[in-house]
């Protein structure tokens, strides 16, 4: 394995951890305070942070680069403010282990998202563990009269606004070297915190007096610094060297830290369909990950 592959499995593995770590913290600090109110904060907080970083580093002026401008705010669209309501009000309506394991549909994303926009090659066995992964799926939702929670679709379309984020971030990573993964996830963290400041002072659900509760402030610096800015820049550094595909694959088994911590932290016990869809989504997981990454023709970025 090349110097590069190596790399690229290293930050996937770092990602793994705090990936897991944030339905919990999420479905903890959305029980403070109003969920939109906490992505806002927690995503200016980190843009705030990698900006600053930015500066020192003295290459924040791509960050307004009329070249890429367009790109950095389709970035921070979708990679924060979408994703984001999705998320954090998906949380509050089902449960963390739910949450943690209906993002594992993202290989799926990923896998159209390459076909169609990165001329990546689909075979039979792809589509194969694609079905097991979306029968997984369907397990965990699964309730007594099968009743859909809309909790579950708002935490379905989150990875779908990720891989969306993704796809531009690659693009411009691989066809620009100035843009680095920390410029990238700046752009993300602060386009995306701005718009969501806008939606939030719009809809009046700032709650700065929560910022004096014991504990609030301490989660909103924790999801932005360690949440956001340090995950999104070690993500990036992954993607940089590895396909998007086969990278988002890897990270998928995140959940399996999630379950433990939900266990832990918020008490949750998993029942036997999430324990079931769980096992399925990771044999589908498993399966796609032992496919190589192939393209149909020269992929041009």
């Amino acid at each position: 394995m090349e110097k590069k592959e190596k790399e690229g499995i290293i930050f996937v593995i770092i990602t793994i951890f705090i990936a897991g770590a944030l339905p919990i913290i999420i479905k903890y600090g959305t029980g403070l305070i109003n969920p939109l109110f906490f992505a806002t904060f927690s995503s200016l907080i980190a843009g705030i942070f990698l900006f600053k970083l930015a500066v020192l580093k003295g290459n924040w002026k791509i960050l307004i680069d009329k070249r890429y401008f367009f790109y950095f705010l389709l970035i921070g669209f979708f990679g924060i403010t979408l994703s984001n309501i999705c998320f954090f009000f998906g949380v509050t309506l089902t449960s963390g282990i739910n949450s943690s394991i209906l993002l594992q549909i993202e290989p799926l994303y990923a896998i159209f998202i390459g076909y169609i926009l990165l001329n990546e090659k689909i075979t039979l066995k792809q589509i194969f563990f694609t079905i097991i992964i979306m029968l997984g799926t369907l397990v965990v939702i699964y309730r007594a009269k099968f009743i859909f929670n809309w909790g579950d679709l708002l935490v379905l379309l989150t990875p779908l606004c990720w891989q969306i984020a993704h796809f531009f971030s690659k693009r411009l990573m691989t066809s620009h070297k100035e843009i680095t993964p920390m410029l990238i996830a700046t752009a993300r963290t602060l386009y995306g915190g701005v718009f969501l400041f806008i939606l939030s002072s719009a809809k009046g659900m700032n709650q700065y007096d929560k910022l004096g509760v014991k504990g609030v402030l301490l989660i909103l610096l924790f999801q932005g610094i360690i949440g956001f800015a340090l995950h999104y820049s070690i993500w990036y550094e992954a993607i940089k060297r590895l396909n998007l595909s086969k990278a988002t694959t890897l990270v998928s088994v995140y959940p399996t830290f999630s379950i433990a911590l939900a266990r832990f932290i918020l008490k949750e016990v998993p029942n036997f369909f999430q324990l079931a869809g769980f096992g399925i989504i990771i044999l589908g997981i498993f399966g796609l990950s032992s496919i190589k990454s192939e393209h149909r023709e020269k992929n041009v970025l």
